[in-house]
C-alpha cells in the first residue's frame, strides 16, 4: 500500500515576459494547477525554495541569469523536480544544452497551442508519478527481501542437515546477505560523513537510530530514550515538529529555532514504512543552518539601512546647494538630483538634454561615478566633431592594413568604453548609417572593426547628450526612430541657467573659489551679483564661468556689452566712509574704533555675502574670533 500525493500539482514559471507568464499560468490554473511565477533566474531560484514545485517551467533567454546557469544552480534538484524549458525556435542549441544540463523536455516560443505545453507538463509529473512510485516500490521490495531472508535462514536451519538441495538455497542466501552488509556499508558510511543529524524515532518518539555526528554532539547514545527531551531538552514534543503529519504519510520541511544551544536548523521529517506501506517510524535529517540565517538577516539589515541611506540622501538634496561637483539649490537643481539618482540606479541608458553650457558631461560623470560602473570607464566621445568618413573607425575601431595609414590595430570607442559607460555628446549630429551600426551593437548584435571579419560584444552603458530638439528630427527623419526609443529611456532635462538665476551668487562663489587666485580670494560686489541676476545668459553656466575668470583676470565683469564693471581696488573705502558719524568729536577712542570696527566688518560681509570664513581669512582672524565680534556688535 502506497500513499497517493495530492491532485493538485504546484508549477514555477519563471520568465522575463509578464504576458508569457500570465498566459501561461492562466491556462494551467485552469487546468488545475497551483502556479506560482518568478520574472528572472535569481528570483526563480528563490521561489524554488519557498514553493517547492512539482514541475519548472524555465526561460532561457533572461537578463541577470539565464536559464542554463539556472539549471547549473539546480543541478542536485533536477533528478526530483523536473524542469521544461521554454526557447525561442532558432536558437534550439540552447534547448540541448539545456537538455544537456539535466532538462526533461522542452517546448519553443511562441507557444501557440498551450496543450501542447500542458501536455509536456503532464507528461513530467507522470515520470515524477512512476519514478516516486518505483521507489516505494523497491522500498517495499527491499523490506520483502529481508523479511524473506530470514524465513530463509530458520529454513536452512532446519532442513540442511536432511535436504541437500538446500545447499544452493544457503549459496542464494549468503549472497543476498553479503550484497546487503555491503550496501548496508556504505549506507553506513555515507551517514557517519553526513554534517547534519539523523535520526529515526517511532510513534512514541523513542529513538531508535541515531547517526554518529549526533551521537558525537550529545556525547552519549541516546537510542531508546525520548527525542525532544534527548536532542532538544523539551518535556514536551517539539512545537515546530511534525511528528502526526510524518504518521499519516506526509513528508515535511521545517525550519526552527532551538533556545538549548541557540542555532537555527533545517529540518526534513518523512515517513518510513514497512513491508505493507504502513509508516512505523519517522527518520528525520537536520542540518545547521545558524551561518545562512544570520547571513540572511545581514542582508536584510543591509538593505534596511541602503533604503535609509537612500531616502535620507534623497531628503537632503531638497536643501542642498550642491550634488558632487554640480552646483545649485533650485528648485529646478534639486529636480535634477533626484533624476541623476534614479539614472545611476539603474542600468538603463539616458539621455541628457539641455542648451549648451549647463553641463551635461558633468552630469553624465556624475551618473557614471554613482552607478555600480563607477569604478569602471568613463569614455566621452563629441559625435559633432568627427567627420563623417572618419566616423565608424572612431567607433569600432579598425585593423592593421585595413586603409592606407593604419599601420597597426586600432580600438575604437566602444572597446575602450566596454564594461563601463559611453557618453555620447551631442548624439544628434551621427549620420543615419552610423545610428544603425551602433543600434545593432547595443542590442547584441555586436560591431566588427574595419578590415576584420571578427565580430565583437561591447557591454556598454549609453549616456548620451543633446541641445537639439530629437523629436522635430525625428519627423524630418534626420533621426532614426528605432535608435531614439533605444537611448530615449531615461531623460534628464537640465534647466537654462536664466530659468534657475537663484543658483547664481552660490555659482560665482563657486568659480571664485575654484580658480587660481593667489593668497586672497576676489570678491564681486553684491550690486554685480545683481547685476548679474538681471542678465539672461544665452551661454548659461559656461558663459557665467568664463565671466568669473575674465574677473579675476582683468579686474572688470563685462558681459554681453553691458559694460558692467567692478574693480577689485575700487572696493576699498576709506576710514571716514566707515564711521558712523566722522565728524564727531564727542566719542571716547574705545567707541570709535567699536564702530570703526562694525562698520568695517558690516560692510564686508555684504560684500562676501556673508560668507563668514572668507570675511575671516580677509580680516586676517580665525572664524571663531570673527564670531565672538559679530555678537558682541550686534550683528
Amino acid at each position: 500500500m502506497f500513499t497517493e500525493r495530492s491532485a493538485k500539482r504546484c508549477v514555477l514559471v519563471i520568465d522575463d515576459e509578464d504576458i508569457v507568464r500570465d498566459s501561461i499560468s492562466t491556462y494551467l490554473e485552469d487546468s488545475g494547477f497551483i502556479v506560482a511565477q518568478a520574472a528572472d533566474g535569481r528570483e526563480g531560484l528563490e521561489r524554488f525554495r519557498a514553493v517547492t514545485p512539482d514541475v519548472i517551467l524555465l526561460d532561457l533567454r533572461m537578463p541577470r541569469m539565464d536559464g542554463l546557469e539556472v539549471l547549473e544552480a539546480m543541478a542536485g534538484e533536477l533528478a526530483r523536480v523536473p524542469v521544461i524549458v521554454v526557447t525561442g525556435a532558432g536558437v534550439l542549441q540552447d534547448a540541448v544544452a539545456a537538455l544537456r544540463l539535466g532538462a526533461f523536455d522542452f517546448v519553443t516560443k511562441p507557444i501557440v497551442d498551450m496543450a501542447v505545453l500542458e501536455h509536456a507538463v503532464n507528461r513530467a509529473l507522470e515520470r515524477n508519478r512512476l519514478r516516486d512510485e518505483n521507489q516505494r516500490y523497491q522500498a517495499h521490495l527491499e523490506t520483502e527481501i529481508r523479511s524473506r531472508t530470514l524465513d530463509l535462514q530458520r529454513r536452512t536451519e532446519e532442513l540442511l542437515a536432511a535436504n541437500l538441495e538446500l545447499k544452493k538455497e544457503i549459496a542464494i542466501r549468503e549472497k543476498t546477505a553479503a550484497a546487503l552488509k555491503q550496501s548496508e556499508a556504505r549506507l553506513a558510511e555515507i551517514v557517519s560523513i553526513f554534517e547534519g543529524f539523523i535520526y529515526t524515532c517511532d510513534a512514541q518518539f523513542r529513538l531508535d537510530f541515531v547517526n554518529r555526528r549526533l551521537v558525537d554532539h550529545l556525547g552519549a547514545d541516546p537510542t531508546g530514550s525520548c527525542c525532544h527531551l534527548s536532542l532538544y531538552g523539551l518535556e514536551k514534543p517539539c512545537p515546530w515538529c511534525r511528528h502526526p503529519d510524518v504518521f499519516t504519510g506526509q513528508t515535511v520541511h521545517t525550519e526552527f529555532y532551538n533556545e538549548k544551544d541557540g542555532r537555527w536548523y533545517d529540518a526534513i521529517q518523512a515517513p518510513v514504512f514497512d513491508a505493507e506501506g504502513q509508516v512505523r517510524h519517522m527518520q528525520a535529517v537536520v542540518l545547521d543552518i545558524t551561518e545562512r540565517k544570520a547571513t540572511e538577516d545581514w542582508l536584510r539589515q543591509r538593505e534596511i539601512q541602503l533604503a535609509e541611506k537612500n531616502r535620507r540622501l534623497k531628503s537632503s538634496l531638497r536643501t542642498a546647494s550642491r550634488f558632487g561637483q554640480i552646483i545649485g539649490k533650485s528648485r529646478a537643481m534639486q529636480e535634477v538630483y533626484e533624476s541623476i539618482l534614479k539614472a545611476a540606479e539603474s542600468t538603463a541608458h539616458v539621455i541628457i538634454y539641455g542648451e549648451s553650457g549647463t553641463g551635461k558631461e558633468l552630469v553624465a560623470k556624475t551618473i557614471h561615478d554613482l552607478s555600480d560602473r563607477g569604478s569602471r570607464k568613463f569614455v566621452t566621445v563629441h559625435c559633432g566633431a568627427i567627420p563623417d568618413n572618419l566616423v565608424e573607425s572612431e567607433f569600432f575601431g579598425y585593423r592593421k592594413g585595413a586603409f592606407t595609414g593604419a599601420d597597426q590595430d586600432k580600438p575604437g570607442y566602444l572597446d575602450a568604453a566596454d564594461g563601463g559607460t559611453l557618453f555620447m555628446d551631442e548624439v544628434g549630429e551621427l549620420n543615419l548609417t552610423m545610428q544603425v551600426k551602433l543600434l545593432r551593437a547595443i542590442e547584441g548584435g555586436g560591431y566588427t572593426p574595419i578590415g576584420s571579419s571578427e565580430v565583437k560584444q561591447a557591454d556598454i552603458r549609453i549616456v548620451a547628450a543633446t541641445n537639439r530638439n530629437l523629436r522635430g528630427s525625428l519627423e524630418t527623419g534626420s533621426f532614426r526612430k528605432d535608435f531614439y526609443y533605444r537611448i530615449h529611456i531615461l531623460p534628464v532635462y537640465l534647466p537654462a541657467l536664466k530659468s534657475r538665476k537663484e543658483d547664481i551668487p552660490l555659482l560665482v562663489n563657486h568659480f571664485l573659489s575654484d580658480y587660481p587666485h593667489g593668497d586672497r580670494i576676489p570678491v564681486v560686489p553684491q550690486r554685480v551679483i545683481a547685476a548679474m541676476q538681471r542678465y539672461d545668459w544665452p551661454g548659461n553656466v559656461r558663459e557665467l564661468q568664463n565671466s568669473v575668470h575674465r574677473y579675476i583676470t582683468l579686474g572688470q565683469l563685462d558681459f554681453l556689452g553691458l559694460g558692467q564693471a567692478a574693480e577689485p581696488e575700487a572696493q576699498a573705502v576709506s576710514t571716514d566712509e566707515l564711521l558712523l558719524q566722522p565728524d564727531r568729536t564727542d566719542l571716547t577712542l574705545s567707541d570709535a574704533v567699536q564702530a570703526f570696527e562694525k562698520r568695517y566688518i558690516e560692510h564686508l560681509l555684504k560684500e562676501n555675502q556673508w560668507h563668514r570664513s572668507r570675511v575671516a581669512e580677509l580680516l586676517g582672524i580665525d572664524r571663531r574670533t570673527l564670531f565672538r565680534k559679530m555678537k558682541g556688535l550686534g550683528l
